[in-house]
């Protein structure tokens, strides 16, 4: 046994055969706990993570290669969660209407940072400082603006390109309005951000 090994708790009961899986998911979410605890993943490591699930450090390196492994497998959760959450809004709102379905897309992203602030850094803020993906081809982020070119593409049926121009202009500028009063404003007023955001709505679709 190594020194690694000695240094985490036995707590966890062994998973059985073909449950390897579910440690891989208890590993992820004990990883995202610790990550949104501290706020930086320079503050926790893989033995941290290991005492968390109550498994020997090495467990961890069977499903991960190394920390960046993690946090970037990290990522393709949260994006493909905010993914889902932008579809199923727009999903859940057509019945009001094509517009009401975009509007309720954009509204879920509004209100992300505010109710995830932490799964907001991880995607918007600690991604850029990972080391690279080990396949650069793979990138996490699409599915979110696929997502946002699924919700917009009603608006330009007849014209695909223009939807994925608008998507990307409407994501981009939703992120940099948030961003912006993140960084500038101690005290951000929700009605100056909706107000914002219609301006945007307004410029890209002319209506609000």
């Amino acid at each position: 046994m190594t020194e690694q090994d000695t240094e985490v708790g036995q707590a966890r009961v062994p998973n059985r055969w073909g449950e390897g899986q579910r440690l891989r998911q208890e590993i992820l979410d004990a990883a995202q706990r610790l990550l949104e605890a501290t706020g930086h993943p320079d503050e926790i490591s893989l033995r941290a993570i290991a005492r968390e699930v109550g498994v020997t450090a090495s467990a961890v390196y069977k499903h991960f290669e190394d920390k960046a492994d993690l946090l970037w497998t990290l990522l393709d959760t949260a994006y493909a969660g905010l993914a889902d959450r932008l579809l199923a809004a727009h999903r859940d709102a057509l019945p009001l209407g094509a517009w009401a379905g975009v509007r309720a897309a954009v509204d879920v992203y509004g209100r992300l940072a505010d109710e995830q602030p932490r799964r907001y850094d991880l995607m918007f803020r600690i991604a850029p400082t990972l080391p690279p993906r080990r396949d650069p081809l793979e990138v996490p982020s699409k599915q979110v603006l696929d997502a946002w070119r699924d919700v917009i593409i009603p608006q330009f049926p007849d014209d695909p390109e223009a939807a994925g121009r608008t998507a990307k202009l409407l994501w981009t500028g939703l992120h940099g309005q948030i961003e912006l009063w993140r960084n500038v404003s101690a005290d951000v007023h929700d009605a100056e951000l909706s107000m914002l955001r219609n301006a945007l709505l307004t410029a890209l679709f002319g209506r609000c």
